[in-house]
């Protein structure tokens, strides 16, 4: 069962927040601020949309060496614009 979990401040247990294991992304555009923690912490998965500072997932499912990066950048969008699913 998928379960959706989103950065900080979420209503989530820190610990529910895997490093390991199969891992998918998404960013919802609409919460997205255009601020670029993103990005600036996973460019290997986050970039901007060509034209607009929108960010987006390159590649929905993602490699386990670049998971703690990924919920590094969840954690940290204060917008919570970043969706994780284990």
């Amino acid at each position: 069962m998928d379960c959706p979990i989103q950065g900080p401040p979420g209503p989530y247990h820190p610990a529910e927040l895997k490093e390991e294991g199969f891992m998918k992304v998404e960013v919802d555009e609409v919460k997205c601020g255009t601020i670029g923690f993103c990005v600036k912490i996973c460019p290997e998965i986050f970039r901007f949309h060509p034209g607009s500072k929108k960010a987006y997932a390159m590649m929905t499912e993602v490699p386990s060496h670049l998971q703690a990066k990924c919920s590094e950048a969840a954690r940290r969008c204060p917008n919570n614009a970043i969706i994780i699913w284990y």
